[in-house]
């Protein structure tokens, strides 16, 4: 049955069941936003599934990670968009996932996460791989050096000196990577809560915080003008807002904060929930110095659920179906472009010109070589899209899906495919 919906869907460009106002806005404008598949590679398809992705600054390379088993992490030649392949797999231990992957701000360094797989796992929290800094190659790369840690879902190297950004349970790990054989702890900021992934914008010096529970569900903003001790600049709590299950299917609940990400030309962020079952989380579009809103104190001012968002059963292979997942996006011009990793939905784009009104534009179904890919079993079919990463260097979006590797699309404002 889902198979066919997903055929359906795919065949049908995406039209939305909820949420979604087609080609032209609620306010009467054509929407904009446009997806052209450059490249796909399935990699090396290890048994476990991909997980997030990354694109160096120049635009030549992409990363991936990994879930279960030892699939390790992906370094992808992307110089040819139309040809993605695969330049090293480096493998991990059974027993360990690398569920983020990004590159640092020097040459030849790349750092992944390290998650337990097993109560007995053995492991450093996170490992600087060298693919070309030292006596690593993009070929042969080696361990260079870890940070000590521990269990670590996400992070963010600051973009501009030598310090990475670590999801703790108390608050946002900083570390000191000058020497990246020789790396130690500075110390935890922000909220003493569950932080579940980071995005820094060095042109504002602020850093996008997702805090997930643990003492604190909401948005935050730091500030890492002094990158080793940052300081919070503002927050917008969930506490005591409706949550999806107090809504209609399709409106806007606060829950489970998820990914937050900042509009590289306006004052504006976007900020997703992630709901395994039931009614699945959507994303909120906050005023951060647009309108009424500021870096003290963001408002939201617009949502969208994923176009065809439908409630989530208690079947183990619908977890995650209709959620939305980690996004990019991208200004060009008087447009801003959403691009979303949006699990079955595969890679969704919504035209957020107009914050308060956000409109689906275009998707596309992940699921090329589904048929050849071992994929997560657990978690259904393809398409699973994890995450889109928007680079402006070469105006590529990479697009990882945990059952079918890694996609390279073209994202443009031309007029919504739907009105074709």
């Amino acid at each position: 049955m889902k198979s066919t919906r997903r055929t359906l869907l795919k065949l049908l460009g995406g039209t939305a069941a909820i949420g979604c106002t087609g080609t032209v806005s609620a306010r009467g404008k054509p929407t904009k936003g446009r997806l052209r598949k450059l490249g796909h590679s399935l990699l090396e398809d290890p048994e476990g599934g991909y997980t997030e992705g990354d694109v160096r600054a120049d635009g030549q390379y992409a990363l991936t990670g990994s879930f279960f088993g030892t699939g390790g992490s992906f370094l992808v030649d992307i110089s040819n968009p139309t040809d993605p392949s695969q330049v090293h797999r480096l493998p991990s231990s059974a027993d360990v996932r690398n569920a983020d992957v990004k590159f640092g701000r020097r040459d030849g360094l790349y750092y992944r996460t390290q998650e337990p797989n097993t109560d007995d796992a053995e492991f450093d929290g996170v490992e600087i791989i060298d693919y070309g800094y030292a006596d690593g190659t993009p070929e042969d790369p080696t361990i260079l050096g870890t940070l000590d840690a521990g269990s670590t879902h996400n992070l963010f190297p600051h973009p501009t000196e030598p310090y990475v950004y670590t999801t703790e349970h108390d608050g946002m790990g900083v570390f000191d990577v000058s020497d990246p054989t020789d790396t130690s702890f500075v110390g935890t900021f922000g909220p003493e809560a569950d932080l579940h992934d980071i995005v820094v914008d060095p042109e504002n010096d602020l850093a996008h915080l997702a805090f997930i529970g643990g003492g604190f569900d909401g948005y935050v903003i730091i500030d890492v003008s002094d990158p080793a001790s940052p300081e919070v600049a503002g927050q917008f709590s969930y506490e005591g807002l409706p949550s999806y299950e107090d809504v209609p299917l399709g409106e806007e609940g606060f829950q489970n904060c998820h990914y937050a990400n900042y509009d590289p030309a306006r004052d504006i962020a976007v900020v997703g929930d992630e709901i395994g079952h039931g009614k699945p989380g959507g994303k909120h579009i906050f005023d951060i110095g647009w309108g009424d809103g500021s870096v003290s104190d963001p408002k939201p001012i617009g949502y969208t659920p994923s176009p065809n968002a439908e409630y989530q059963g208690d079947d183990p292979l619908e977890l995650y179906d209709w959620t939305t997942h980690n996004h990019d996006i991208i200004s060009k011009g008087s447009n801003s472009l959403l691009v979303d990793g949006a699990y079955h939905e595969g890679a969704v784009v919504w035209d957020i010109s107009d914050p308060t009104d956000p409109a689906f534009t275009d998707r596309y179904a992940t699921d090329d070589q589904a048929d050849q890919a071992q994929g997560p079993g657990w978690l259904g079919e393809a398409p699973m899209a994890w995450g889109a990463n928007y680079n402006a260097k070469r105006d590529l979006t990479v697009v990882s899906d945990m059952v079918t590797g890694v996609y390279v699309f073209k994202v443009t404002p031309g007029a919504s495919k739907q009105g074709n």
